[in-house]
């Protein structure tokens, strides 16, 4: 029996209304699962950007010795955490956590995240410096220093806010402080303020999402098996 050309428009027009209320229906079901992951991340103090903002390049020196540019962050997640050896509080407490984080997250290489420590304190933190400190974490850990105004650079591409070895009036500063700063004060009468937020960079080398103190190793590990998702 054939259908007349009324009845074959209706029919199709039948079945394209089915489909589109199929993918409108799966549509909110993404988006529902979308925000509830969304409000699962601010609960444990991360947030993902709208868009990745895309960081400047930069050249500082690695634990090495060897160059390290902003192509060094690419074709890898990385979370990079800005402070300084002498750090008696944030800085050891933190770096615990990402060591803890680190060495028990179970995925491929390919996946599993560098752990980058910038330090706000290049006069005295020497790539030899960087290499013994992060080796006492892990040696998988890199370890930055290098130019104290391409640091600074960094740091407000990131919005690392703190304050120069030995002078808190002489703070770098922008915008948007994501973080409270936290005033460290080593035995010798040392201070440095800083920032202890995680930056996650992307792997094309972008600043992809905010992680916010205070760090546990259970919230990081949460909070970036949903970031790689």
């Amino acid at each position: 029996m054939q259908l007349s050309q009324n009845r074959k428009t209706a029919f199709i027009a039948f079945i394209v209304f089915d489909i589109l209320v199929v993918v409108f229906f799966v549509y909110l079901f993404l988006l529902r699962g979308e925000r509830q992951s969304e409000a699962e991340l601010r609960e444990i103090g991360v947030t993902v950007y709208p868009e990745a903002r895309v960081l400047s390049d930069f050249q500082l020196i690695d634990e090495q010795g060897d160059a390290f540019t902003k192509s060094d962050l690419q074709g890898h997640w990385n979370l990079m955490f800005f402070g300084f050896t002498h750090c008696p509080d944030i800085c050891p407490l933190t770096m615990a956590e990402l060591k803890q984080f680190y060495q028990a997250f179970e995925v491929d290489d390919k996946q599993k995240p560098r752990i980058v420590l910038v330090t706000v304190d290049p006069e005295r933190d020497s790539p030899d410096t960087m290499k013994a400190y992060v080796d006492n974490y892990d040696e998988d850990f890199i370890g930055l220093s290098g130019d104290a105004q391409v640091i600074a650079h960094l740091a407000s591409e990131l919005y690392v806010v703190y304050s120069e070895a030995g002078d808190p009036s002489a703070a770098n500063s922008h915008e948007h402080n994501v973080s409270s700063g936290d005033s460290d004060m080593t035995h010798d009468g040392y201070l440095i303020n800083h920032s202890g937020h995680i930056a996650v960079i992307n792997p094309e080398g972008d600043y992809y999402a905010v992680m916010r103190a205070p760090h546990r190793d259970r919230d990081l590990t949460t909070a970036f098996l949903q970031l790689i998702k």
